[in-house]
């Protein structure tokens, strides 16, 4: 799962943000009522972005801010890289940041970064591999915390300490020696201001990695946000509908270790490349790994998140793609995984995760498990009721992943249709949209009674079905 872009080394093409980057039409959103706020879950979406001291601008802070606002999110991780601000000891280049900070806050960015990599000078690693390598002297890794922290208090909230620790293409040391780290870090943050949350480095899937860490009480204890990554179907061969298995793994893990961690999901996503680099055992399909399918996984993926109550924070990777030239970490997914190509011209998951945006922003509470559905439920259909903060009544529907062990593309061509029963009162008349939020023509069928209403979805392969039903406050 190699995906952060340490080496990126080019000028991004430019286009003007007023004719790239819109996301198609989706339903208009009332004002929420009181009685549909009572109760509701607010899950901030957000995107994210590298920027490399070898090519980053402040020219591309700004248009990756415009992207920001077409999709209607305004939360963005970033990546600030130790050995980039400090490149010899006590030497310290933070002009781009503070510049960048303040770009962020004109344009009401909230900026949730993560700090890695070990300078040089504080490495015992040779080669390369110096910056991966656990830092010789932990105390100035704990510098370095201290300065930004206080340094940018009051406009920077939360400090993520190093990236993907349990991957070894970011971090070659022990669980333990990363313990170490994190407690350090942690009691500088805090020192600086004990309100600032610190966030574990995201995890790369090795939960016995985080079960390693939690079992020192001291490292539990310095963590107030654990950070989770997913690349189903990309990187990692399970289905995507086994996101919810790995959140609650984590979930469990938090609940033995004391329960106060928050959960973010704050680096997800899923590659438009159809190369010979695709995960292995699932069905391949044609419609697999290309642009608009990735819109219908960023709808997917939302949506299995959003039914898991433990996550509060999600951010997709990435913003936008490298160019062909740019090298990197890891495989050629590395390339296809923005929601604009690398000279901002709009993919379809822009559109996805805008539309995602607006039906949710107002806060949300989940109808499952008072769903319903005849026939009955198949091992295909996965079905998501949402109540939302503007008296929408949300159902989100598609048809499983197959896992099977095939590399070639299968043909494919399932359909269902079924019968989704809910226990709430529709006060208008349902409309069914795509993944990019766009209306279709076809009509649902509808039943409905003064306690419930039941809808009909027809739903096939490759497709996710949002219906979108007006029903009474409350």
């Amino acid at each position: 799962m190699a995906h952060a872009l340490r080496f990126v080394s080019a000028l991004l093409a430019l286009c003007s943000l007023s004719s790239c980057g819109r996301p198609a039409a989706t339903p208009a959103i009332a004002t929420p009522s009181v009685g549909a706020s009572t109760g509701l879950r607010r899950v901030p979406l957000g995107l994210c972005e590298d920027y490399p001291e070898e090519s980053r601008s402040l020219d591309e802070v700004r248009r990756d801010f415009g992207v920001l606002k077409a999709a209607g999110v305004s939360v963005l991780r970033v990546s600030i890289g130790w050995d980039g601000i400090e490149p010899e000891k006590d030497r310290y280049d933070l002009a781009f940041f503070d510049a960048f900070v303040n770009l962020a806050q004109e344009h009401g960015v909230r900026l949730i970064p993560y700090v890695a990599y070990t300078p040089r000078w504080n490495s015992d690693g040779g080669g390369s591999d110096y910056w991966k390598t656990p830092p010789r002297d932990l105390a100035e890794f704990g510098e370095i915390m201290r300065i930004l922290a206080t340094r940018y208090r009051g406009r920077i909230h939360s400090w993520e300490l190093w990236n993907e620790p349990d991957n070894r293409d970011y971090w070659l040391g022990t669980a333990a020696q990363y313990a170490a780290l994190l407690e350090t870090g942690a009691a500088a943050v805090h020192a600086a201001d004990p309100q600032l949350e610190v966030v574990s480095g995201g995890l790369a899937g090795g939960v016995p990695f985080l079960r390693e860490l939690f079992e020192r009480a001291s490292a539990a204890r310095a963590i107030d946000v654990v950070n989770l990554h997913s690349y189903y179907e990309t990187w990692n061969p399970n289905p995507l509908e086994t996101i919810p298995d790995y959140v609650e793994q984590v979930s469990q893990i938090i609940r033995r270790g004391g329960g106060k961690q928050r959960l973010w999901m704050a680096e997800v996503g899923y590659s438009d490349w159809q190369g010979s680099g695709r995960a292995p055992g699932v069905t391949h399909h044609a419609y697999e790994h290309t642009a608009d399918f990735q819109a219908t996984m960023v709808v997917r993926t939302l949506a299995l998140l959003f039914s898991q109550p433990a996550v509060s924070l999600v951010a997709w990777y990435e913003l936008k793609d490298p160019r062909a030239t740019d090298a990197m970490i890891g495989d050629d997914n590395n390339r296809h995984l923005g929601i604009t190509f690398a000279d901002y011209r709009p993919k379809p998951a822009l559109s996805a995760l805008a539309f995602m945006n607006r039906l949710f922003a107002d806060g949300f509470r989940q109808l499952e498990p008072k769903l319903t559905v005849a026939p009955k439920r198949s091992r295909d259909l996965e079905l998501h009721g949402f109540v939302t903060g503007h008296d929408t009544l949300l159902l989100i529907a598609w048809l499983r992943t197959r896992s099977m062990a095939m590399t070639a593309n299968v043909a494919d061509a399932r359909r269902e249709q079924v019968q989704v029963t809910v226990p709430v009162a529709a006060t208008g008349t349902p409309r069914s949209f795509d993944e990019r939020g766009r209306l279709l023509e076809a009509p649902v069928e509808t039943n409905a009674l003064p306690d419930r209403t039941t809808l009909t979805l027809d739903i096939g392969d490759g497709e996710v079905r949002v219906v979108e039903l007006p029903i009474a406050a409350g």
